[in-house]
């Protein structure tokens, strides 16, 4: 744990506390906006609600009676995570020039104001960038979750503050860009006087079990109860977000259905995994699952290849071969790279998957098969058909249930988790140490775009465990080395947390455009939203970066527009 000075006396401690927590109060203050008359309340602009705790209370309770503990726990311990990021990504966003114990002691805070606990520290969170480290040891009283438990099942064999546990979890990794673990080893729900809890990285526990990487990574269930064995399914997928969260709802709810699949994203966010995984869930995951990349074959093997080919069929067919499809016969055809198949092998795919039938190369027989079909694209295959490169009817054949994997720029919750899970796999690997990740390294891991999505981010960590020295935390020095475009505004902060930008161009005349036709600021800044905003075709990280602004600066705004009336 780093070095950090302490006060020379308790008053003088708890004089600086004071002032630390009215600093914070101030800020979280001027980002608390009630507007009653359009029904919203906002904190860093996130529509907040104030709820009934005797509700909670009883919702909480109706969980633990209908679903059992262990799932009650994982859902609100994953309803608490989901929070705890939420806050941490605002608060590191809008807070950039505070050092970053002070962002870290500003979450205590927030949970404060909210009503759910009051924190006493131990010892106040402490994180050592340089060597991935990070410290927190607090005592809770006045938890709510711990009363509630208490009010309604009594004694508890175990700690009940699994909302607040989550929000410290996903609160500290969002701050630190780092994964951070929290354990509660004492809980006025068990008997105990207070509640108290310590947080580490994740690197620094030695006895993680199932159910600690369960609260880190606050998982969810996406296997029915008996559809697929231990080890199968979405085992080893690591994802919070709600894009993740939301694609893997989807390949849940299909998986024992028999429908066709269309799986849409970029290259690299894990097309071929995702269709694995709904084989593995589905009817047929004792049968074979058959891949095929359309754009490896070449355009005259196309049908050959798929549909088999008859002996003499052409010159060096010396023998009889079976397709694709007869291979994959009573399982899985997934066909990645749908886009890339050529135009002529189009209406003998749309014929076997209307009919569900094949003719081999140089054959008349026709052949029944009986095979589900799952496609992939990283393309827009609404636009390959408008410009008349893949057919309509195919298309429309193909797009039964189609579903969505988030680019990797878009999921940045999972960065984190991704990061850890992919160094623990290659430090095992490549027989090494590697002491957690510097706070510059997660940064600069964090403010990349990802353009290959979580197959660069596997081959970037693992390029830096082989990089890195044994018992050496991982740092910038390690990860882009492979001709990357990083930006570089992402490492380099001014003295205000502002990245630095050497491009000081007054622009006068556009200032004196502006003037010439000049309403308001307000109407200008709202202009200037949209404007961004639309370039950014509603990515509201993208326009955010445009006007160098941090998300929740830009959100603020926005919202702050679209509730005001317009100008006369």
């Amino acid at each position: 744990m780093a070095a950090t000075r302490e006060p020379r006396d308790a008053a003088q401690k708890a004089r600086l506390d004071t002032n630390l927590s009215s600093a914070f109060d101030r800020t979280l203050r001027d980002h608390l906006h009630f507007a009653p008359d359009s029904g919203h309340i906002s904190l860093y602009g996130q529509r907040m609600l104030l709820f009934h705790a005797a509700a909670f209370t009883d919702l909480r309770r109706e969980l633990i009676e209908r679903l059992g503990l262990p799932q009650a726990r994982e859902i609100m311990t994953r309803l608490g995570y989901q929070q705890g990021f939420d806050d941490g990504v605002r608060i590191r966003e809008d807070n950039g020039q505070r050092r970053v114990e002070e962002q870290l002691a500003m979450g205590p805070r927030l949970r404060e104001i909210e009503g759910f606990v009051r924190n006493h520290p131990v010892d106040a969170m402490v994180c050592d960038g340089e060597r991935g480290a990070f410290w927190g040891d607090y005592y809770w009283s006045a938890s709510f979750e711990a009363q509630a438990h208490l009010d309604h099942s009594g004694l508890s064999g175990e700690p009940a503050c699994w909302m607040m546990v989550g929000y410290a979890n996903g609160y500290c990794t969002a701050v630190t860009g780092m994964p951070i673990l929290w354990r509660e080893l004492e809980c006025v729900a068990m008997g105990h006087s207070r509640c108290r809890v310590v947080g580490r990285a994740l690197t620094d526990w030695r006895d993680l079990d199932e159910e600690d990487a369960g609260l880190l990574q606050a998982p969810f269930e996406t296997t029915p109860r008996g559809s697929a064995a231990p080890g199968e399914g979405f085992d080893n997928f690591v994802g919070s977000s709600a894009g993740f969260k939301a694609a893997a709802d989807m390949v849940r709810r299909v998986a024992r259905a028999d429908a066709t699949v269309l799986f849409l994203g970029e290259s690299g966010v894990g097309k071929e995994r995702f269709a694995r995984a709904l084989h593995a869930m589905s009817r047929r995951a004792d049968k074979p699952f058959v891949a095929v990349n359309c754009a490896a074959i070449p355009h005259e093997l196309v049908e050959s290849e798929l549909f088999g080919v008859e002996r003499g069929a052409y010159t060096g067919a010396d023998k009889e071969r079976p397709g694709r499809f007869e291979r994959a016969d009573g399982g899985v055809l997934f066909l990645d790279e749908i886009a890339s198949l050529p135009h002529s092998a189009h209406g003998k795919l749309l014929r076997a998957l209307q009919e569900r039938e094949i003719e081999r190369v140089g054959d008349t027989r026709v052949r029944k098969i009986d095979v589900r079909i799952v496609a992939a694209a990283n393309q827009d295959l609404r636009q390959e058909v408008a410009e008349g490169r893949f057919r309509a009817d195919l298309f429309y054949r193909l797009n039964v249930y189609p579903i969505s994997i988030p680019a990797l720029r878009n999921r940045r919750d999972d960065i984190p988790l991704l990061v850890s899970f992919f160094v623990q796999r290659f430090a095992s690997k490549y027989e090494k140490k590697v002491a957690g990740f510097t706070r510059r390294a997660y940064r600069a891991l964090w403010d990349y775009d990802w353009p290959g999505n979580v197959r660069e981010l596997e081959n970037i960590i693992e390029r830096a465990v082989i990089l890195t020295d044994d018992g050496e935390a991982v740092d910038l020095r390690h990860l882009f080395t492979g001709g990357e475009q990083v930006r570089p505004a992402g490492f380099d902060p001014g003295d205000n947390g502002a990245p630095i930008n050497e491009e000081q161009d007054a622009r006068t005349p556009i200032a004196e455009a502006i003037l010439d036709d000049f309403q308001s600021f307000e109407a200008l800044e709202r202009d200037v939203l949209k404007a961004a905003l639309k370039q950014a075709k509603d990515n509201v990280s993208a326009a955010a970066r445009l006007l160098k602004m941090r998300r929740g600066q830009f959100e603020y705004r926005l919202k702050k527009h679209l509730s005001a009336p317009p100008d006369p």
